[in-house]
């Protein structure tokens, strides 16, 4: 039997929020031969206090040690949980260097939505990479390390690289030229490029919550996916590129399943939460939503596009109990908006702002990027005068309601993040993008019932290092557990490195670290979309049954 541990790189209520762990750790335990217990951090830990981990960490099922298992396998939806991965194989006892490791310690592996944008930064940590969608995927690379007969498991490993989606990094070695990346030797056995797998099966497509039983972040819920993939293709999505073509489950099959593993566990839940890029384009979202209200149950959307919501659907949301809406206008002015390949003009925004509270929404919460290519001064305006005109509409609609709540806006700067049209512009400094909220701030800082939330920049300047990284990022994280876990020290020491990753403008013939993935996309679509942003040219959306211009279909 193939012992794995499936670990999620944050604290277990995060680790119960998140679909792609819980769907991972029910299909591990679908494989014959494998038997997958998890483990995340304790609820409580933060990272300043990791005196509270137990001296011997135990999976949380079985309470297993660590040498109990074959495989530690990593899964990874956001870059920032990289240093929670490098502090988890410190806690495990664990070096971090793969060729450190001794034979008799588990296998390390990793997967997740950040290993699909780039697995680079931590491939000198991993014995391997699982890229993609797990369904098939993971029964075939599992299936073949169960029976690997005579074979060491890490002889396995290298063996299944011919298996679409496995990245096996010690077998392609990176070159540079002076200080820039310039691609690999990759050896005999493995292929040049790795296939980024993707589910081409619509009845595989059923995920929900498997695990009842612990404490998520939101009480008594339970996530069920609705939409894989998007069809708007906005420049800045990594959800609308890396999961292409974009598919829609049966939900009714995906609820039934979900109803029936409540059942099992003897577990009841009050809220559905639907899970998905843009859960609202599914074309039968309406029939599950009454289904769900009938039931007496609340519904909860990770996405709604502005598009989308209808009279009939925002009856159904405020049936459910929800008073709060998030419209997400991703950038700041109209022709930011064309940037990002996003159609919403200021009036539209407002007038739906209206609508919802027309309707009764209470709370309505405005999100936008900052530091876009291209993005001026007058930009930054223009969305101060828009916020100025949605208050007004707001504050108007709610008297006539007879209560007012609150609008919270939401600010948070680019990260341009590999597999998208916008991987080979740099972040805007962090010096700018501190002074475009300072003038948000002071413009609309004393309005009433509006609230300003600021995504910080030096965490995105963090954030878009560990996106834009490569391999020699191994030496921050090694420094990063010597110094005592400050990432800001960690990158002060790499500076002139670390500069590069975040700042680097990337040319069209410049050789990208992540290109080691290959999405599907024919030559040149990612830059054409690109070249095509910064003229605020529109791209189509992505509509499988008619469209042929990324190349995937």
């Amino acid at each position: 039997m193939l012992k794995v541990l499936l670990v999620y790189p944050n604290t277990a209520d995060v680790a119960l929020d998140n679909l792609g762990f819980q769907r991972v750790y029910g299909l591990l335990n679908t494989i014959e031969g494998v038997a997958c217990d998890r483990y995340s951090l304790p609820k409580e830990w933060t990272p300043d206090s990791e005196d509270i981990l137990p001296c011997d960490i135990r999976s949380h099922e079985e309470g297993l040690a660590l040498e109990d298992f074959d495989i530690i396998a990593f899964s990874i939806s956001f870059e920032p949980d990289y240093l929670n991965v490098v502090r988890i194989m410190k806690y495990m006892g664990l070096p971090l260097e793969r060729r450190v490791r001794s034979a008799d310690q588990p296998l390390v592996l990793a997967g997740g939505s950040a290993i699909f944008i780039n697995p680079e930064p931590l491939a000198d940590c991993m014995d391997a990479f699982l890229v993609g969608e797990a369904e098939q995927m993971a029964e075939s690379f599992f299936q073949a390390l169960s029976a690997r007969g005579n074979q060491t498991i890490k002889e396995a490993v290298e063996n299944s690289v011919q298996i679409p989606g496995v990245y096996v990094p010690q077998l392609y070695e990176p070159k540079y030229d002076g200080f820039n990346f310039s691609g690999f030797d990759v050896a005999e056995k493995a292929p040049e490029r790795v296939i980024r797998y993707w589910t081409p099966k619509q009845e595989d497509l059923c995920s929900h919550s498997v695990i009842h039983d612990g404490d998520s972040t939101f009480k008594d819920m339970a996530l069920l996916e609705a939409t894989r993939g998007c069809i708007w293709a906005c420049r800045f999505c990594t959800a609308g590129f890396i999961y292409r073509p974009p598919r829609v489950p049966d939900l009714d099959r995906t609820y039934d399943s979900l109803s029936e593993s409540l059942k099992s566990a003897g577990a009841e839940t009050k809220t559905i939460g639907l899970i998905g890029p843009s859960v609202t384009d599914h074309p039968d979202l309406m029939g599950l939503a009454k289904r769900i209200i009938k039931e007496g149950k609340t519904l909860s959307f990770s996405s709604l596009r502005m598009e989308t919501l209808t009279d009939e659907l925002v009856d159904l949301i405020l049936q459910s109990g929800q008073k709060t809406l998030t419209v997400a206008v991703d950038g700041p002015s109209e022709r930011m908006r064309d940037v990002i390949n996003k159609a919403a003009t200021d009036d539209f925004i407002v007038e739906k702002c209206r609508f919802l509270t027309q309707k009764g929404i209470l709370h309505l919460k405005i999100y936008s990027i900052i530091g876009l290519p291209g993005e001026t001064d007058e930009d930054i305006d223009q969305f101060i005068r828009l916020t100025e005109r949605v208050m007004d509409a707001y504050i108007d609609e709610s008297k006539k309601n007879g209560k007012i709540g609150r609008v919270t806006i939401g600010l948070s700067p680019l990260v341009p993040k590999p597999g998208t049209p916008f991987q080979w512009h740099t972040m805007e400094p962090v010096a700018s993008l501190k002074k475009k909220f300072m003038k948000i701030r002071k413009a609309l800082g004393r309005m009433k019932n509006l609230k300003m939330s600021f995504g910080s920049p030096n965490e995105a300047y963090l954030q878009t290092c560990l996106s834009r990284g490569d391999r020699r990022l191994l030496d921050f994280f090694l420094e990063y557990l010597d110094n005592g876990y400050d990432d800001k020290q960690a990158l002060k020491r790499f500076h002139p490195l670390v500069e590069s990753f975040v700042y680097r403008q990337y040319e069209k013939d410049s050789v990208l670290p992540w290109d080691i993935i290959d999405h599907g996309y024919r030559n040149n679509f990612l830059w054409e979309d690109y070249q095509r942003g910064l003229k605020a040219g529109r791209t189509p959306v992505c509509d499988t049954a008619v469209c042929k211009i990324c190349g995937i279909c």
